[in-house]
């Protein structure tokens, strides 16, 4: 015998044994994280709802079990409040299967816009057979939808598993990323996938994306006619709950009913709906997921393995529609009753045992899975273990080869992408979210918003500071005059065809802009917050002129004091734009020029001593119509706009047909303000003059960023000096 046939009967050695027994272990780990779900059994077919009249007739209530839960949760999460919350994440994020499929989906899939939505629909969507690859045409709406990756997954699903000559149609809403009204908390600011896919959104009749709100959800309705059937509706809507996790099941429960209902009024017979929710404890959620218990034949509770492991986030999966009896008057009746706070939806003596007892084996189970993942993040936490990292290791590969067998995910061709020729996840996505701290911190940081004015002043400053010293330019090369070059700039008729107003809920305070940084934004509100309390306390000393617009010569300025009094900042807009046509007819006739002008201007075409020149100060445009108006006057009136100096921008070079152009945009801007104000309805005011498009193309909307960002803070600043002052006095 050979030594080598001897070696080839010998018995594995010990440490074979241990690797074939690890690799065994993990794959039935990897395995498990694919069978995080829960089915409710189905009621009996034509159940009918419990009785119109017995909705919103009891106070909330609690369900003892069910509370259980959310305090052993809680009890587990509460470990984690002081722990650096940026350390952490990069800690879980390593620790997490989530990347490898991700890298996997954009680099060698080459799907189009890959985020973790987009995995996690395509889990949905796989896992329990919800398209019908066999129809010649399909239509899914998609609630809450931004920034729009369950749409290119649903996209990606179908060019693999449908029929070629398949026809899909969708459309989609959002909090409107471009309405600076909006809140960032509520919001998802990428827009990176929208902008190449405008014509399929509904941001509703005011322009706000807001479907609590009953015009915009009629809105949806009415665009939903379009459609001959639905079978798909998804709902991916949150709320930034990071500094309350204990409250986030509240926080969004108004939301979660929303979409509910309105997918319930958008959705065809027989069809499918998919509900992100997080906890299941509270009476709202009983609540919801009663009422759909009640309406589809399948209720199904899922956790995708793309999810993040360590969160309370799960997905409803409700399979088959029923559009039960008297469903049209539920739905009224629940959207008329969203913010009410005073009676839980449903008598408690309506909901059955049998399902709260499927209900809290439900919650415990996902309780146990979200558990046992966070307690092995603190285990491993700042620790070095080299099996661990082994372990590790082969489980990511594990789960990457498992997730890509059950699901059966090729690449599609490009010509199959919703856009083409162009790769939109390469686009910046400038304004994302970011938290330093630990949770302790943070609640220590919100709670100075409830300080003594010094203890404010003090906390502001130091976030003044943090900012101006990291804040981030983005193309710094790039111009105010870097705006796209057009043919027939010079006729008159070319600035009426390139406006477009959008009419919609006046703007009272810019939340949000794709013109600044929210960071700035936020800070500049928290200052203005600030230096309004004390300027309540400390009015009758010190008179403040109360129009925050002079015009001195060619001079326009705004009084950064009278800034912080703004309310309204739809009025203030159209008084600026008002401000800025007088001006410059009045320049204009100063320096002898008439309408219509058949030449550009020259200093010897006039009795002055230099050509026409407009400048603005401490102008802050951060909304569309304002950097709507900067664009149409260096575009369309002047040829040149220069940024002079931190706080100063300035017009020159009046075009041959500015006269004309300047008189077009008035006129058309003036009308579109008119309409506005007879709309029916709410009050409405204009939220846009050009294209959003037209503004956020080439090197301006990052020049008009960086000048922003930048002024912000010097507002900030000369706002803050001037409440250290009055500090001092009081």
């Amino acid at each position: 015998m050979t030594v080598m046939e001897s070696r080839s009967n010998q018995s594995p050695t010990d440490d074979e044994l241990d690797q074939h027994q690890l690799r065994e272990r993990i794959f039935h780990e990897a395995s498990a994280q694919f069978e995080k779900k829960f089915a409710f059994h189905s009621l009996p077919p034509k159940t009918p709802l419990p009785p119109l009249d017995t909705l919103y007739q009891c106070p909330p209530y609690d369900v003892p079990k069910l509370q259980d839960q959310k305090r052993r949760l809680n009890e587990v999460k509460n470990r984690l409040n002081d722990f650096e919350i940026s350390d952490w994440h990069h800690h879980t994020r390593r620790r997490s299967s989530l990347l490898p499929i991700l890298n996997e989906l954009r680099y060698r899939i080459r799907a189009e816009f890959v985020t973790q939505a987009f995995a996690k629909l395509y889990e949905c969507v796989s896992a329990y057979g919800l398209i019908d690859t066999e129809l010649k045409d399909l239509y899914s709406i998609h609630l809450c939808e931004a920034p729009g990756a369950f749409v290119t997954g649903l996209n990606h699903y179908i060019r693999l598993h449908c029929a070629p000559r398949t026809r899909w149609s969708w459309f989609a809403c959002t909090l409107n990323p471009y309405y600076e009204g909006n809140c960032p908390g509520n919001m998802i600011p990428d827009d990176r996938f929208i902008l190449h896919t405008l014509d399929s959104w509904c941001f509703g009749s005011d322009g706000t994306g807001d479907i609590m709100v009953r015009e915009n959800r009629n809105a949806i309705i009415r665009r939903r006619q379009r459609f001959p059937a639905v079978h798909l509706v998804t709902a991916d809507g949150s709320i930034d709950c990071l500094n309350v996790p204990e409250e986030q099941e509240e926080r969004v429960a108004k939301l979660h009913l929303a979409e509910t209902v309105l997918a319930l009024g958008l959705l065809s017979v027989g069809q499918h709906f998919v509900l992100k929710m997080f906890t299941l404890f509270e009476h709202s959620s009983v609540s919801l997921l009663f009422l759909l218990y009640h309406c589809f034949d399948e209720l199904h509770v899922f956790k995708p393995c793309t999810s993040k492991p360590g969160n309370s986030e799960v997905y409803i999966v409700a399979k088959y529609y029923r559009q039960p009896d008297g469903i049209e008057q539920y739905l009224e009746q629940i959207y008329s009753n969203l913010t009410n706070e005073v009676n839980a939806i449903f008598d408690p003596a309506t909901v059955p045992d049998t399902f709260l007892e499927q209900l809290h084996d439900c919650a415990a189970r996902f309780v146990d899975w979200q558990t046992e993942v966070i307690e092995s993040n603190i285990r491993f936490y700042r620790t070095s273990d080299v099996f661990e990292d082994q372990r590790l290791s082969i489980f990511k590969q594990t789960i990457l080869e498992l997730f890509f067998e059950r699901y059966y995910i090729t690449p599609i061709r490009h010509s199959e992408r919703i856009v083409s020729g162009v790769k939109v996840s390469e686009g910046p996505n400038i304004n994302q979210k970011e938290s330093r701290g630990t949770f302790n911190e943070r609640v220590q940081l919100a709670a100075a918003v409830d300080a003594n004015v010094s203890e404010r002043l003090r906390s502001l400053r130091e976030r003044l500071d943090h900012l101006t010293l990291t804040r981030q330019q983005f193309q710094p090369e790039a111009t105010l005059n870097d705006t796209p070059r057009k043919g027939g700039s010079e006729i008159g008729y070319a600035v009426a065809h390139e406006l477009a107003f959008a009419i919609g809920k006046p703007i009272e305070r810019v939340k949000s802009s794709k013109f600044a940084l929210i960071t700035c934004v936020r800070l500049l509100n928290d200052v203005i917050d600030l230096w309004r309390t004390v300027a309540k306390s400390d009015c009758e000393e010190e008179e403040i002129p109360s129009n925050p617009i002079t015009v001195t010569g060619n001079v326009i300025s705004i009084s950064i004091s009278c800034y912080a009094k703004v309310t309204n900042v739809a009025q203030h807009e159209k008084e600026l734009f008002r401000t800025i046509v007088r001006t410059l007819f009045e320049l204009m006739q100063r320096n002898c020029i008439t309408y219509p002008l058949d030449l550009p201007l020259r200093a010897s075409d006039s009795s002055t001593d230099g050509p026409l020149e407009l400048v603005l100060e401490n102008w802050l445009p951060l909304t569309q119509v304002s950097v709507g108006l900067l664009y149409v006057l260096k575009q369309y009136v002047f040829e040149q706009v220069e940024q002079l100096s931190p706080t100063r921008m300035i017009f020159r070079g009046l075009r041959k047909s500015g006269v004309t152009n300047l008189v077009t945009i008035h006129d058309a801007v003036l009308k579109a303000y008119a309409k506005a104000a007879s709309a029916p309805g709410a009050t409405k005011s204009v939220l846009a003059i050009v294209p959003i498009k037209a503004l956020l193309s080439g090197g301006f909307p990052y020049a008009v960023l960086n000048y922003n960002s930048a002024l912000c803070l010097i507002y900030c600043a000369r706002l803050l000096d001037e409440l250290n002052t009055s500090t001092l006095h009081l």
